[in-house]
Order: structure tokens, then sequence, then C-alpha cells
């Protein structure tokens, strides 16, 4: 009688790795935290301030904000086909107040070219 039966084989083995792996990433998909904004949105703020600054202290005017009303980055995301939620999103983001369907009727019709 063998005093050992419970000893797995080297195949079992990889297969207990792989499922102890997958389950690590798992659980470090679903623990992850968001990155705070804020300080990023900020920073980036007081650049394009400084970006500004600079090319009128050089006489050059910055491009105008696009006639929608929106930032050229929502209208980039609104003119892509797969990235009108993103659109939206940001939108909202940069214009508190503003609701979901007035948001999406903005993106709407940035994308079909109206605005």
């Amino acid at each position: 009688m063998n005093p050992l039966p419970a000893l797995l084989e080297v195949g079992d083995y990889g297969i207990i790795s792989v499922i102890v792996l997958v389950v690590a990433v798992v659980a470090g998909i679903i623990t992850r935290q968001a990155v705070p904004l804020g300080n990023l949105e900020r920073q980036l703020d007081a650049l394009q301030r400084k970006m500004d600054a600079l090319l009128r202290h050089q006489g050059i005017e910055p491009p105008p904000a696009p006639p929608s009303g929106a930032s050229p980055e929502v209208e980039r995301l609104a003119r892509s086909p797969g990235n009108k939620i993103a659109a939206i999103k940001l939108y909202r983001d940069q214009h508190p107040g503003v609701g979901l369907s007035e948001a999406k009727a903005k993106i709407d019709s940035i994308s079909e070219g109206r605005s």
C-alpha cells in the first residue's frame, strides 16, 4: 500500500497554478481603485493656460473654440463611432449641471455635423 496516495502529478500542479493566477488577476481587477482625476485636471488646466500665454507672447493666437461650444476632445470623441458614451461623459464632466438627455442630444448633433 502506498503511504502517500494524495500526491499530485506534475500536470496537476500546472493546472492549479493557472487557476491561482486567474483568481489573482480577477481579484486584482475587482479591487482596483479608481484614480482621482481632480488633481490631474487642475494640472492640465494650468498647462493649457500657460501654453495659451506663451502663444500670445509669441504673437500666435490660440485656435478658437469649436462652434459647437464643446471642447476639441469632446468633438473628436463624438465624431469617433465607438466613443459616443465617452464623449457624453466628458461633456457632462466639463459642463456640470447638464443632464444626460441634453448631453446625448449635443453629442448626437456634433456627430451628425449639425453643430
